[in-house]
């Protein structure tokens, strides 16, 4: 039997990738055209070609995973996770999904998983139609859906990872009574933060701008917070559904 080998599209991976290089890129041009040249007001189709170019890499990226997936199966090596499969279509890359379960026939007898691939999708499209206040930009309030669900999805996922590894009753207190006291602290700190930059800027207090920021850096934080406690708790890489599974 040929030695089994670790899938090379891992969780931690995409989640560096797609998600933490394209935000800090995006809004790096953001934070300069703010203080410098306020260019995306000006010329919308920016944002549209921005969007475009990442949706495009994210789709790429899926079928790519897709595909590795399949051909693990055919070779009985180790497969990816599923929850690896979901956040990349949380990401953005439904239709890249789509495409490559047709393109080679993977997962398609498993309605079960095509139902939580749309389920996701639908939530995602929901939470940035209903829960977000619009920015006044199509392509900016479907930026902002998909930065600050895949990031509650990604939280989320670590939290129910972290407690389904069944810590002691007491770590798991302080799990939670740490990561509360942060959160309350950090978001504190961001709606000032950006309530005195509104002040700075003369622009009129948006209680949008201040609902997304708070999501944004609540998220961060907690992103933050979980990977310090999986390396002090030795857990790394070690949650349950994280890991490559067994050929099925």
């Amino acid at each position: 039997m040929p030695a089994q080998t670790p899938p090379f599209w891992s969780l931690n991976k995409i989640y560096w990738i797609l998600w933490i290089l394209p935000l800090v890129a995006w809004f790096a041009m953001d934070g300069a055209e703010v203080f410098f040249l306020d260019t995306d007001r000006k010329h919308p189709e920016r944002v549209w070609f921005k969007l475009a170019a990442v949706l495009f890499f994210v789709n790429l990226i899926t079928m790519l995973a897709f595909r590795e997936d399949r051909g693990r199966a055919e070779r009985g090596d180790l497969r990816l996770p599923e929850k690896t499969l979901v956040y990349l279509v949380v990401l953005g890359g439904l239709p890249g999904a789509l495409l490559a379960m047709r393109i080679w026939r993977h997962k398609t007898s498993k309605w079960i998983f095509q139902l939580r691939l749309c389920f996701w999708a639908a939530a995602e499209a929901a939470f940035t139609a209903f829960a977000l206040p619009s920015t006044g930009s199509i392509a900016n309030d479907i930026r902002w859906g998909i930065c600050l669900f895949s990031l509650l999805w990604w939280n989320l996922a670590v939290l129910r990872g972290i407690l389904a590894a069944r810590p002691a009753p007491r770590d798991r207190a302080r799990y939670l009574g740490f990561l509360s006291a942060a959160l309350l602290v950090f978001l504190s700190a961001s709606l000032g933060s950006v309530y005195l930059f509104e002040n700075w800027k003369d622009w009129p207090h948006d209680a949008g701008r201040h609902l997304r920021w708070g999501i944004l850096a609540s998220g961060a934080v907690l992103v933050v917070f979980n990977e310090i406690w999986l390396s002090r708790q030795g857990l790394r890489g070690r949650l349950p559904g994280w890991d490559p599974v067994a050929p099925a």
